[in-house]
């Protein structure tokens, strides 16, 4: 069966209204985390991983893609950003997480990178792939409103380019990743 790529998008929406908040909610009740633990729960109940798996990858196709839109802004590789993302975070004394690698994966000819690195995770430790997938879900909600900011794209254009995004690479077919950074030049 192939994957929704609805799923995805209402992470997006949900990591959106999460980031536009003033005061912080609950871990449990963040609607970002409710669409997670919503495809844990099916997963759970069919003894799979399929919708975790297709959250995990949809979410980090557009966030790749945001990436790499804010990259050619700044006029830096997508390497360059994911560094200089990396060593802020470090800065604020978060810890590293797999994200800057899943998202230099999904960029890389070879998608299976991205897949191995997510079967990595899903065999060490389920709390921190959920955690992963909120994470990247945030990621990208921030991308959006940066694009928004930035006068490069509103909201409802990215989030409309990246629901196509993630069709595309659901049915098959590699992102658009030049074109996508094309149209929102």
């Amino acid at each position: 069966m192939p994957a929704d790529h609805t799923p995805v998008m209402e992470l997006l929406h949900a990591s959106h209204a999460s980031a536009q908040r003033e005061a912080p909610v609950r871990r449990g009740d963040d609607p970002a985390c409710q669409v997670v633990l919503r495809a844990a729960k099916a997963d759970a109940d069919d003894g799979g991983m399929e919708r975790l798996t297709s959250l995990a990858l949809g979410t980090a196709v557009c966030a790749s893609d945001l990436t790499a839109v804010l990259a050619d802004h700044k006029n830096i590789t997508t390497q360059q950003l994911m560094d200089e993302l990396a060593a802020a975070r470090r800065a604020q004394g978060a810890e590293d997480t797999a994200m800057p690698d899943l998202l230099l994966a999904m960029r890389a000819k070879d998608p299976d990178q991205a897949v191995e690195l997510l079967g990595n995770l899903i065999a060490g430790d389920h709390d921190t792939f959920l955690d992963l997938i909120v994470e990247v879900g945030g990621y990208a909600a921030t991308c959006v409103s940066l694009l928004a900011i930035l006068e490069i794209s509103p909201v409802e254009d990215t989030l409309a380019e990246l629901a196509e995004t993630v069709q595309q690479f659901f049915a098959g077919k590699q992102p658009p990743h030049a074109e996508a950074t094309e149209q929102r030049r």
